[in-house]
């Protein structure tokens, strides 16, 4: 048998009261003088003896009690073990998981009598709470806190060494994070876990999360195993929804080519994740930071609505712009991030390398430099090596043939300095053979040869609706049973990270990206003759062209970042967790401090290091020798009391101390605990001084874990 609260069993001497008191009124006895006593001597062996027996059975009725008053307060259980009397064996097994996840931020407002007085981390007040029940419970009562977006565990220690709730709070802020219970529930069913938690009577889950839809689904299938839970109690603490909360959930760039002085769409969507109905909801679009119009929205509770922008950009180059919406309970959503790119002037080659004027390929191509002031064409043969590879973005090869050694060294330098290559085959006997020899040379996807004949037209396949970045461009068409027919074709095998942007069937490509250098390469196909396809004819022809000699618009590109600004970047929702590296073309260091490691003697993270990554132009170094950046670095440990718990000068300096002295193992050096023995599993506070000069001195929370 064991106590869940052995420490009530000190009330234990407290059963002997009722004798205590009986032998003392006997002792304290008062004489009565009676007239005689011969009566009162015929019931001595009578009445007096049963009332003697009557008085004994009340002592032992009022100690009965009391120990089982005793014993009640003290919550005895059948499993478990149990050594002493004065609690130095803990018999409770506590777990709180905390969902940290991007719905738990925001405040919640703080009122007193109706009127606000601040506001709090929403899951605050219960923490506080759950903190004061475990810190009621004896000091050796197991508690650990595990939180949900990356299952790691912040503390695995006894109630005596339990954080206070700011340190927890601070641990297990809500962020831009994704939540993970189902993989923090996984982790709870591990044997190593179940193993440790059956050593204790009683154990106990809190889960503190507002339990959303996907939440829910991981609860039902860690609930499932009941063989697992039968002995756990859950207790599960819903935080509620945000009672007012409007948040943006999308805002991007519906233009495909966004161009100077011309309206370019910008879609925003927002959704109503309060628990009130909103009316006249401003929403608003600002443009390289110019406001660029303004809509308000109706929404009921859990409703979604786009509005849509339109916005003019004044100048090329890089368009950063964002959503917003007024300042509500979770501000982390209230503002939302789109960028497009829009060139200065994309500087098209067409070197025709048969004599087919005008070719279907170079009149699209004039009618789009006629059309828009931003394609500048130029058009001349396969023998005209007049031209510089850095005079051009786009070089288009249309009807290709024999490529003259000349003209291949110049389509090389021009894909090493980032160009667009765009390859059309030509119709003739051996235009395949002459293709297929350049294969190697440029990096081009398997080609073969000999033309497929196809033994009636077939349509393009409705595959390229779903897989194409254009795949919206032949909508219209599909929809009116009117793709573009094809004859015959070229074979071609994409290889490695060639990706096939339009199909002609599921297996069969019509248009792939590959790339050579640093440059982009596409093939089509197929020439643009009517005896292989009717494309030429069909209205989808001249966009799909303005796309292509477009591709560096629509292409993610790199930012010109200037000395003073701050520039934002959009970043996709499900890559908000992923780390984000910033990278100085000047190769300037980035230091990265860890947030927990564990000195168990296991080879791994068994020493607090501090490493460097440096970026040389195209590969990342991690592990950099920290004494050649800060050979005099110092480093100070302190405990949740704030006592010094470890401290060195020349911190990492392996020169100086070794390979291993260096870095803090988890022992301490200072104050009462000095010695080889590890510190307990807690959380600590570390400064680190740099002392090179220029660097401020780091300072956080360190999680160390045993």
């Amino acid at each position: 048998m064991s106590f869940l609260i052995p420490v009530a069993l000190w009330a234990l001497p407290a059963a002997a009261l009722p004798l205590l008191i009986h032998l003392i009124s006997q002792v304290n006895t008062k004489v009565v003088n009676f007239s005689t006593l011969r009566f009162l001597r015929r019931m001595e062996h009578e009445s007096i003896r049963r009332l003697r027996w009557h008085q004994w059975i009340v002592i032992l009725l009022r100690t009965l009690l009391l120990l089982v008053l005793v014993l009640l307060l003290a919550r005895p259980v059948v499993r478990g073990y149990f050594q002493g009397w004065t609690g130095e064996n803990a018999s409770t097994f506590s777990l709180l998981i905390i969902d940290d996840s991007f719905s738990m931020s925001g405040d919640a407002p703080s009122t007193v009598a109706g009127e606000a007085i601040g506001s709090t981390w929403r899951p605050r007040a219960v923490l506080e709470s759950l903190h004061e029940i475990l810190t009621d419970q004896s000091d050796q009562e197991r508690v650990v806190i595990i939180r949900t977006s990356d299952a790691r565990t912040i503390y695995n220690g006894s109630v005596a060494e339990l954080p206070e709730v700011d340190e927890i709070a601070n641990l297990c802020e809500a962020g831009y994070h994704q939540d993970n219970l189902a993989a923090v529930l996984d982790t709870i069913k591990s044997s190593t876990f179940q193993n440790v938690a059956h050593l204790y009577a009683n154990r106990e889950i809190f889960i503190i999360s507002d339990f959303q839809a996907n939440q829910q689904w991981a609860l039902q299938q860690f609930s499932s195993d009941s063989s697992i839970w039968n002995d756990w109690h859950f207790i599960l603490v819903p935080i509620p929804p945000h009672e007012n909360n409007i948040a943006l959930i999308q805002a991007e760039v519906e233009t495909d080519i966004p161009l100077v002085g011309e309206l370019m769409d910008v879609a925003v969507t927002v959704s109503n994740n309060g628990r009130e109905s909103r009316s006249n909801v401003p929403v608003q679009a600002v443009l390289n930071d110019v406001r660029s119009g303004q809509l308000v929205v109706d929404l009921d509770p859990g409703e979604q609505k786009t509005v849509r922008f339109q916005v003019s950009p004044a100048e090329p180059g890089h368009q950063q712009g964002y959503a917003e919406i007024d300042r509500d309970e979770r501000l982390g959503d209230n503002r939302y991030y789109f960028h497009t790119y829009i060139p200065p002037q994309v500087r098209i080659l067409l070197i025709e390398m048969q004599d087919l004027n005008p070719s279907f390929v170079e009149m699209v191509l004039s009618s789009l430099a006629v059309e828009t002031p931003y394609i500048q064409l130029r058009t001349m043969t396969a023998t005209d090596f007049n031209w510089s590879p850095q005079d051009v973005e786009v070089v288009v090869l249309n009807n290709v043939s024999i490529i003259p050694r000349l003209l291949l060294r110049q389509l090389n330098e021009f894909l090493a300095n980032d160009g667009i290559l765009i390859l059309v085959p030509g119709s003739g006997v051996d235009d395949g053979q002459a293709l297929q020899s350049i294969q190697d040379e440029l990096g081009l996807p398997a080609v073969n040869p000999n033309p497929q004949m196809m033994d009636s037209p077939i349509l393009l396949s409705s595959r390229l609706l779903e897989t194409s970045f254009v795949g919206k461009i032949f909508q219209r068409e599909a929809e009116l049973d009117e793709l573009p027919q094809i004859s015959q074709f070229y074979p071609i095998q994409p290889q490695g990270d060639d990706e096939v942007v339009l199909w002609i069937t599921d297996n069969i490509p019509l248009l792939t990206r590959g790339s050579h250098d640093n440059g982009t390469i596409f093939i089509f196909s197929l020439p643009f003759h009517l005896q292989w396809s009717d494309l030429p004819l069909k209205g989808s022809f001249v966009p799909l062209w303005h796309h292509l000699v477009f591709w560096q618009a629509i292409e993610p590109a790199l930012i010109d970042v200037h000395v003073g600004e701050a520039p934002v970047l959009s970043i996709k929702s499900h890559q908000v967790t992923q780390p984000v590296t910033l990278i100085a073309p000047d190769g300037i260091t980035s230091l990265f401090i860890p947030d927990g490691f564990s000195p168990n003697s296991d080879n791994i993270n068994d020493y607090f290091k501090i490493t460097i990554s440096l970026y040389d132009g195209g590969s990342f170094y991690s592990e950099l020798d920290f004494k050649e950046f800060y050979p005099n670095a110092k480093m100070e440990v302190f405990n949740r009391w704030g006592n010094m718990v470890y401290e060195k000068d020349n911190y990492g300096n392996t020169d100086m101390w070794g390979s291993d002295e260096a870095w803090w193992d988890g022992s301490s050096n200072k104050g009462l605990t000095i010695g080889n023995e590890k510190l307990p599993s807690a959380t600590y506070f570390y400064i680190i001084y740099l002392n090179d000069g220029k660097s401020e001195p780091k300072a956080g929370y360190i999680f160390l874990n045993l």
